[in-house]
């Protein structure tokens, strides 16, 4: 071996030892120093795409500073306890979020996984089983992989504890819930959802988890599947999206 291209390439591998320059922003693709402490740069930790401020306490919208639940909560009770959304789906992180679910940007889910584990541990809430939403067996093929269970597994490796992707599935092909208004998304999702295992859940604390939540339509469907069964039941997407 050519001593000096060693020499070199020793060089160039402490540097990005001490120095990655793989380690980038999530949202802009900036450089940043320490990826798993902070992964995304000062600057976009500037930016209103983060989910805090006073927000419902059951489904984790943002609302006026004065209201302590949201309109569509006092209206419709929802079956999980709270849900935990750390960003708001807008802007860079609308677009960090498409990457991971239309692009194949897996990478992205062990990230989304520590901002929402930071929200549920800051709760201080226990947690015992983590259950992505199902996706159909036909959505699955076409797509490759389903994002929410790419997401369950690293945050259930964050909380450690286990994550079972098939406890519930999802028995029905439904409308894109996106293209849908509120009420509409509602039926929807109306018994599409199948309990296949009411033991592994039995008195459990279960997260259930999912990409972008928008009325809760998805996440309440599931979360209903489990009622009777677990015992407490919160819900996680990446960001929660206001609902039109």
């Amino acid at each position: 071996m050519d001593f000096k291209k060693f020499l070199i390439d020793t060089k160039e591998n402490l540097l990005n030892m001490l120095y990655p320059k793989n380690i980038k922003c999530i949202f802009c693709g900036r450089d940043i120093l320490n990826f798993d402490k902070q992964p995304y740069c000062d600057e976009c930790a500037k930016e209103k795409i983060f989910n805090v401020g006073n927000r419902c306490m059951y489904c984790d919208v943002k609302i006026p500073d004065d209201n302590i639940v949201c309109d569509f909560c006092k209206k419709r009770k929802k079956t999980f306890e709270k849900a935990y959304c750390p960003l708001i789906y807008k802007d860079d992180a609308k677009k960090a979020i498409l990457r991971f679910k239309s692009d194949n940007a897996r990478y992205l889910a062990k990230p989304f996984a520590k901002l929402i584990c930071d929200r549920i541990t800051a709760d201080n809430i226990k947690i015992d089983i983590v259950i992505p939403v199902p996706v159909h067996a036909k959505t699955r093929r076409v797509r490759g992989y389903n994002q929410s269970e790419v997401l369950a597994t690293e945050i259930a490796e964050i909380l450690n504890v286990p994550m079972l992707a098939s406890v519930v599935t999802k028995d029905k092909v439904t409308i894109d819930q996106k293209t849908l208004p509120y009420h509409d998304r509602l039926k929807n999702v109306e018994e599409c959802f199948t309990l296949r295992d009411k033991e592994a859940i039995k008195d459990k604390n279960v997260l259930i988890v999912d990409d972008v939540m928008t009325t809760g339509s998805t996440l309440n469907a599931v979360s209903r599947t489990l009622a009777g069964y677990s015992n407490h039941v919160y819900v996680s997407a990446i960001a929660r999206d206001m609902v039109e």
